[in-house]
């Protein structure tokens, strides 16, 4: 697949999500408030803000980021402590910092971008001096990676901290995905098995000790959302899988959905649930479709990765794929009741600044890797 034609099909595929989006954002957000415009017009500003800022990267020669990488992490942990020391509560969690009043910025959306950036940029540097330091397993753990560990903890420790589980299962999930990228090694067996294991300990703990994981867990668990009609901790999963099982194989037709306006809590039918609003308007088949958008944009970006010829790229263009697979997987599996429900937003769809101009910026250094650095 040559360079062009790649990038091309890369490019069509985000504008297709992203005007998806774009219609789906509007459509559930016809009845929230009396500006029946206010979330598209922020939205689309949004849009054009993130597509400039891809087309900024797209020129830029990403293997410069390598040098800014320490930089980006350092900014984006002092953001993350203004949230967690000075920013307001919403919903019980402190993740955005508010921009003149008028919109909120949210750190941890930018934090999953710039750790891609970090440890792709750590593991690149490492690669170069790994004879030196790698001798055997014992070497392994300690010069590698208990410090790989210690970076992803640091950032992912963080946004827990905000009451945010769900972007930290993105974070450690994508260390992962890189992990399996990184050509370390002969110990990769051994650092698959400890990485997880220090992973699953540490969300078993952070579950433990606070009351509402635990709820929502424990309803999951029993089941709880298929049978209550209260306000309840299951309402919310109860009212997704209703419109979801309305929507049946061909949807009730769009703009025709009763969930999105008389059940779902708050905005959620444009932010957290929208791919209920998708299913229940546009049924199974729509919902299908969505899917396979994002298998097909996630293919094209790991075609990006095989085809560099940079180590930096490679793992970097490996993230941002692990990035966007894992988010809408969560999304979606937690509408579904597959997982626990989780405040995390569909990729490219979902209302909200800070995901839609961090996931456009990614893709716009994804179209630079190919173009810069291909082999094939």
């Amino acid at each position: 697949m040559q360079t062009q034609s790649l990038n091309k099909k890369i490019v069509i595929t985000t504008i297709i999500l992203a005007i998806f989006g774009l219609i789906m954002v509007f459509d559930g957000s016809m009845g929230l408030v009396a500006q029946r415009y206010h979330y598209i017009m922020l939205q689309s500003i949004w849009m054009v803000i993130g597509s400039i800022a891809a087309f900024i990267m797209y020129k830029f020669d990403y293997k410069k980021l390598k040098n800014y990488s320490f930089f980006l992490i350092t900014v984006t942990i002092i953001f993350l402590f203004i949230v967690y020391f000075f920013s307001s509560k919403i919903n019980g969690s402190q993740r955005w910092i508010s921009l003149f009043g008028v919109t909120s910025f949210q750190p941890s959306e930018f934090a999953k971008l710039f750790f891609i950036l970090y440890i792709s940029a750590w593991l690149t540097k490492f690669q170069e001096k790994k004879s030196l330091l790698i001798k055997d397993t014992k070497d392994n753990i300690k010069n590698f990676l208990i410090p790989y560990l210690i970076i992803t903890m640091v950032i992912a420790g963080m946004i827990l901290i905000e009451k945010d589980m769900g972007t930290t299962i993105i974070i450690v999930s994508i260390s992962i995905f890189i992990l399996f990228a990184n050509d370390n090694n002969n110990f990769f067996v051994i650092d698959f098995i400890i990485t997880s294991l220090t992973y699953l300990g540490l969300g078993i703990i952070s579950i433990i000790i606070e009351p509402y994981r635990l709820q929502r867990l424990l309803t999951y668990l029993k089941g709880n959302h298929s049978t209550s009609t209260n306000l309840g901790s299951g309402y919310q999963v109860h009212q997704i899988l209703i419109a979801i099982g309305t929507g049946g194989l061909t949807g009730v037709g769009f703009t025709q959905s009763i969930q999105k306006n008389q059940y779902l809590v708050g905005n959620t039918a444009i932010t957290d649930s929208i791919f209920a609003i998708i299913a229940e308007e546009l049924g199974l088949i729509g919902a299908l479709v969505l899917i396979a958008l994002y298998l097909y944009l996630i293919y094209l970006i790991l075609k990006v990765a095989t085809n560099t010829d940079d180590y930096f790229g490679k793992l970097v263009a490996t993230g941002i794929a692990a990035w966007i697979g894992i988010q809408a997987f969560i999304n979606i599996a937690a509408n579904i009741g597959v997982i626990p429900l989780t405040g995390v937003p569909l990729p490219l769809i979902s209302y909200g600044g800070s995901s839609v101009i961090a996931l456009l910026t990614s893709i716009g250094i994804v179209l630079s890797i190919n173009s810069k650095h291909n082999a094939k």
